[in-house]
């Protein structure tokens, strides 16, 4: 029964977030989830479609801006920033995109992403994502925010986009992130802000994520992710700044 519920609030949802028309006025930010990069540091396929996705909406001028999030979760390289290098290697101003490297879990994606936001006083936000995910991840941000919009992946698209773009001389085999200054295995990492926290760990998604649906139907007081107190504002052209070698004396 409570697959069905959730599977019926799903289909729901997609009819009230789905951005299927151009809005009437862009979009403040959209965030966009992380995903894991490859061992050594370059672009996973998952990462260069929601990089290019990201892409596209901004060419089509759906957001003013983008905050790509994730730590380094898997690999020690941050995922926010793999993404936020492909994007802007595909044209989207470096200045437009801001990081977010603290997330582990989608939640967390939405809620940071969702801090930073309003440090800057946006207040129109969607998720850019594959469709199960920005649908889910939009849900959430109704927790927290009581607006979404979501914008699912046109697989089709991005994938004749990135072969365009390979075409073109972009080689996505030298996009990538650069290493994060310390790596912590994921398990490890989250005893540990819990801990520094004060309070009992996370649930696995596969428990929580239902627990969410749950509390929102009851009414219930959302769920508040890990995050950190004090967001850091950062672009990716501000990152980029700082991973240049100094100048020559």
């Amino acid at each position: 029964m409570s697959v069905l519920l959730t599977l019926l609030d799903f289909g729901c949802a997609s009819q009230r977030l789905e951005v299927r028309e151009p809005p009437a006025r862009p979009f403040d930010a959209v965030i966009v989830p992380g995903c894991p990069s490859a061992r050594d540091g370059t672009l996973t396929r998952c990462q260069a479609r929601r990089a290019m996705w990201a892409t596209i909406l901004w060419e089509r001028g759906y957001a003013h801006h983008f905050i790509t999030s994730g730590s380094a979760v898997h690999s020690p390289f941050v995922e926010a920033e793999a993404i936020a290098a492909a994007m802007s290697a595909f044209g989207v101003p470096a200045d437009r995109i801001y990081l977010e490297p603290e997330a582990l879990h989608t939640d967390e994606n939405i809620y940071n992403g969702l801090q930073l936001a309003q440090l800057q006083g946006w207040h129109q936000l969607g998720v850019a994502s594959d469709r199960g995910q920005a649908l889910g991840a939009c849900q959430m941000l109704e927790d927290w925010h009581r607006q979404c919009g979501s914008f699912s992946m046109d697989y089709t698209l991005v994938e004749q986009r990135l072969q365009a773009a390979h075409t073109a001389g972009i080689d996505l085999a030298r996009i990538r992130a650069p290493m994060a200054a310390t790596f912590m295995p994921l398990a490890q990492r989250e005893r540990e802000r819990a801990r520094a926290a004060g309070r009992s760990g996370r649930p696995p998604s596969f428990v929580l994520y239902p627990l969410m649906f749950f509390r929102r139907k009851l009414g219930r007081q959302p769920w508040r992710p890990f995050a950190p107190a004090a967001p850091v504002v950062m672009t990716w052209a501000t990152r980029i700044q700082h991973l240049s070698p100094p100048p020559a004396p």
